[in-house]
């Protein structure tokens, strides 16, 4: 039943936040049997929505911080423990433990972050040694072999509202261990293979400048095709072609004196005539207007949440989503209610109906909004941004070790 609860909840959580959730090498989940998920953290417990949306049947390894209220137990559940930074008493951590080895032992799934917090940085936070003890546990009772399968998690713009998502499953990890290896020398040899499965589902560079021009290259890259913006990514993680930055630093000049709209971190232009993209808006813009207005109340409790209690950007969507989702439920309850004891019920299928297509529609608006703006107002400057994007995409066609501009060399990205 509680299962159940939090499976739907994450769901709707995750869908209603972000506008797609794409995962890659989906064929790598195990069909059966008992796993450990090693999950890369970014975000915040929003990472945990998001993967149990992909493996419903997981139990998490979290923090007790996410279960010390009735409220934050409404959305959270898991095998909890005390982690160094929290208030409590770590006495508890051993029954926990416990249970997560049983779990494994009897077939269960468990996931863990191995990072033991997220952050939004340009490389992984360093990564605990309890995943590899916990599998060494449960390797040396009874039970079905384990199957270690590790998983990253990249946002186009994690904080922003309705952006996209990719989640990656990597390879699953040899667990066979040489017998003549001591106990300390197996717990770090299965370290070591853990850091490595999830360094190559995520992406790691030295300079925030860099994470930045590559999350913008990415999502250049991914604009009117299907190419995946982790894989776009990881082909910028260790240098990025001197024709695109070469191409990128004759052009940003310009764009920072004209001031143009940039969505994520991208100024938009029209790929086609203007007059379409403006119709397109023309349209769409009235609708995702009038469920923005019906649902004005809820969108301002999420919006006034996620400026006043987040202390750092990994945790803007978590706020937003706790406020958000539970002034939404009340207040599509009370329209429901007023509209059915008035006997307007095309009324509220009219507002169903409104709200669902303002919410599918919100990213492509915001979109259209940006790219018709800056084709009206600047119009010469189109040829350019749309000549730098096929450089981008050239630079991804060429075969990898062409060379580059190293990380350390790149300027603040503006």
């Amino acid at each position: 039943m509680f299962n159940f609860w939090y499976q739907c909840l994450h769901r709707l959580c995750a869908a209603g936040y972000f506008a797609r959730i794409t995962v890659l090498n989906l064929e790598r989940l195990p069909k059966a049997g008992p796993v450990l998920y090693l999950g890369l953290h970014r975000n915040g417990a929003v990472d945990g929505f998001i993967y149990h949306t992909i493996l419903p049947g997981s139990t998490f390894l979290i923090s007790t911080q996410l279960r010390k209220n009735w409220f934050a137990r409404l959305f959270f559940d898991g095998i909890a423990v005390v982690r160094t930074k929290d208030e409590g008493d770590r006495g508890v951590n051993t029954g926990a433990l416990r249970e997560c080895v049983a779990l494994l032992r009897n077939g269960g799934r468990l996931f863990v972050f191995p990072e033991g917090t997220s952050s939004l940085g340009p490389r992984h936070l360093p990564f605990k040694s309890g995943a590899a003890q916990l599998l060494l546990d449960a390797l040396g009772g009874p039970g079905s072999p384990i199957q270690v399968v590790p998983v990253g998690i990249h946002y186009e713009c994690p904080w922003g509202f309705r952006s996209k998502v990719e989640v990656v499953v990597g390879a699953p990890v040899n667990t066979a261990l040489e017998a003549t290896l001591s106990p300390l020398g197996r717990l770090k040899e299965l370290k070591r293979r853990f850091s490595a499965a999830l360094e190559d589902v995520g992406v790691n560079v030295c300079s925030e400048q860099h994470q930045e021009m590559i999350q913008r290259l990415a999502y250049v890259a991914t604009l009117a095709t299907a190419r995946s913006y982790f894989k776009t990514l990881k082909a910028f993680e260790h240098a990025i072609p001197e024709a695109v930055l070469s191409a990128w630093q004759a052009l940003e000049p310009e764009l920072d004196r004209r001031r143009l709209l940039r969505h994520q971190g991208v100024p938009l232009f029209p790929m086609g005539p203007v007059w379409v993209y403006l119709a397109a808006f023309l349209v769409l813009a009235p609708v995702v207007l009038l469920a923005w207005a019906m649902n004005l109340p809820p969108l301002a409790a999420a919006w006034w949440a996620g400026r006043t209690f987040p202390d750092d950007r990994n945790v803007i969507s978590l706020w937003r989503i706790l406020a958000g989702v539970p002034a939404f439920a009340l207040w599509s309850l009370a329209v429901a209610v007023t509209l059915v004891a008035s006997s307007h019920l095309s009324w509220l299928a009219g507002y169903v109906v409104a709200s669902g297509l303002g919410l599918w529609l919100y990213y492509r608006v915001k979109k259209l909004a940006v790219a018709v703006h800056n084709g009206l107002r600047h119009p010469d400057l189109r040829a350019r941004v749309l000549a730098f994007r096929q450089t981008v995409l050239a630079a991804l066609e060429e075969q990898p070790g062409t060379g580059g501009v190293p990380a350390a060399q790149l300027e603040p990205v503006r």
